[in-house]
């Protein structure tokens, strides 16, 4: 039985169902290498997995920058709490949409460019 395919009408080209769940699997924190290993052969792969990588670095950095913040800031009795409280729900919330709008924009066969780390991404491919 034959796998079902989708149309992008954007571009008009026929995708496969796993360059789509190639596509989404990079937004699941770490395995964007997954995408980035799939993604040499499908132009719609490597877009996502490009971003899904960018992603990834960000929620790294934004790891790290709660850490230093943590240790710093984070020591004031109330004040440092409450600012390290509201930078992990920002960060983290904001991570979160970001890979759930990727995960499902690239299992429906749309390329989505995200919104602030989306130019970085591109920035990438135009080498």
């Amino acid at each position: 039985m034959p796998t079902p395919q989708k149309e992008d009408s954007a571009e008009n080209i026929v995708l496969a169902d796993s360059e789509r769940w190639s596509a989404a699997i990079g937004y699941v924190f770490f395995l964007c290498f997954v995408s980035l290993r799939k993604g040499r052969t499908s132009d719609f792969v490597r877009f996502h997995a490009r971003q899904a990588f960018v992603l990834f670095v960000a929620e790294c950095i934004g790891l790290a920058l709660i850490l230093v913040v943590d240790r710093t800031v984070g020591r004031i009795p109330f004040i440092g709490l409450l600012v390290v409280i509201v930078l992990q729900i920002v960060i983290y919330l904001c991570a979160l949409f970001l890979a759930v709008m990727g995960f499902v924009k690239a299992f429906f066969g749309e390329r989505w460019r995200m919104p602030v780390l989306g130019r970085y991404a591109q920035n990438a491919s135009a080498e």
